[in-house]
C-alpha cells in the first residue's frame, strides 16, 4: 500500500484500492474507495501516512517489503501471523490471513449492514445481472458506519 492510496473523499479519510505497477486486482469490484476506522485514525493513522509522503516512502509500511524480492508476501503474511496469534492465541490457530475478508463479511452480517454495502467494502460483485450492470457504489459516507461498527483489537 502506498502513501498515495489514502485519499479524502467529502472529508472522510479513505484507503483507494485499485491496481497499480505493484498490486494487481482480480476483477473490477475490487477495485473501491473504503473508509478508515475510526479507531485508527484516532491512533495516529493519518499522521503515519503524513510522515511516509513527506519521507518520500513508495510503501505506507516500507518494513513489510522483502529485501531481496521487493515484494510484500513473505513479512505481510509473517506479520499477520504474529497479530493473529497474539490476539487470538488458539483461537486464531486455524486462521490463514486471508480469511480476513471473510471476518470482515461476517461481522459486518451480525452488525445487521445492508449485504450492498457488505460486498461494496470487501469487493464482491452484485448477486445479479441488474447489481452488476446498474450498480453505484456505496459512497464512504454510508460505508463509515458499517467500517466503525467492525470490532478492533487495539
Amino acid at each position: 500500500m502506498s502513501p498515495d492510496d489514502i485519499i479524502e473523499v467529502d472529508g472522510i479519510p479513505c484507503i483507494s484500492i485499485r491496481e497499480t505497477e505493484q498490486r494487481r486486482v482480480k476483477t473490477l469490484s475490487s477495485c473501491r474507495i473504503v473508509p478508515i476506522h475510526a479507531r485508527l485514525i484516532e491512533l495516529g493513522f493519518l499522521d503515519h501516512v503524513t510522515k511516509m509522503k513527506r519521507a518520500g516512502h513508495p510503501d505506507l509500511f516500507p518494513d513489510l517489503r522483502e529485501p531481496k524480492s521487493g515484494k510484500h508476501g513473505k513479512k505481510l503474511g509473517r506479520r499477520m501471523r504474529q497479530i493473529i496469534d497474539d490476539t487470538l492465541g488458539a483461537d486464531g490457530a486455524a486462521l490463514p490471513f486471508h480469511s480476513l475478508r471473510h471476518y470482515v463479511q461476517n461481522a459486518l452480517e451480525h452488525a445487521a449492514i445492508d449485504d450492498k454495502i457488505i460486498r461494496d467494502i470487501v469487493g464482491h460483485e452484485g448477486r445479479d445481472i441488474h447489481e452488476k450492470t446498474y450498480h453505484k457504489p456505496t459512497p464512504p459516507n454510508l460505508m463509515r458506519p458499517a467500517i466503525d461498527a467492525l470490532p478492533l483489537w487495539v
